[in-house]
């Protein structure tokens, strides 16, 4: 009568199934490490001006080395395409001209442009002339297969003040573009 086999008689049977499992388990790690993405998308949900938004905050330096607060938010309700682009920078040499558009280039070479919203958004006198904000909610279908975008801010000088827009960022407008109600999703 023969006998099954066990570990009991075969400790290199174990040993054998025991390594085979680490590497198979190794390879799997490995393989969700490589295929993981490069950034986590930081959406927040907070209130701001008496009402619910979406918003993703991050500090990026343009060509010239001044830093910029550079914020994107959706308002929460449910019926809302609308999709905010705030640009603040603390340095006294900058003066954004409130009344022209936001140029945008895509690494693809796409040449964009969204409208100012300054000066409808504030009645009254304007904010500091380092502040400004857009409408970016047509920007949104453009940005989904683009790695970065170059932002050439509109100044009251002759030069313009470009910002460079990296993949995680964009990653963020994706997702706060996406906002319906309580549910964000990008595909």
């Amino acid at each position: 009568m023969k006998r099954p086999i066990s570990s009991d008689h075969h400790p290199s049977f174990v040993q054998t199934v025991t390594k085979l499992l680490a590497i198979l388990g190794l390879i799997l790690l490995l393989m969700l490490l490589w295929s993981a993405p490069v950034a986590i998308a930081n959406v927040q949900f907070l209130k701001e001006a008496d009402q619910w938004v979406y918003q993703s905050q991050q500090t990026l330096t343009d060509t010239i080395g001044n830093h910029w607060e550079v914020t994107a938010l959706k308002p929460m309700a449910q019926d809302s395409e609308d999709v905010y682009l705030w640009l603040t920078t603390q340095s006294d040499s900058v003066y954004l001209d409130a009344a022209q558009p936001l140029i945008i280039e895509t690494d693809l070479g796409q040449k964009l442009s969204v409208p100012n919203l300054t000066q409808r958004h504030f009645m009254g006198e304007l904010p500091a002339p380092n502040v400004s904000q857009y409408d970016i909610h047509t920007l949104i279908p453009y940005i989904q297969d683009v790695q970065s975008l170059q932002l050439q801010l509109p100044t009251k000088t002759e030069n313009p003040v470009r910002l460079s827009i990296p993949p995680n960022v964009l990653e963020e407008w994706l997702i706060i573009g996406t906002c319906k109600g309580l549910i964000c999703v990008h595909l």
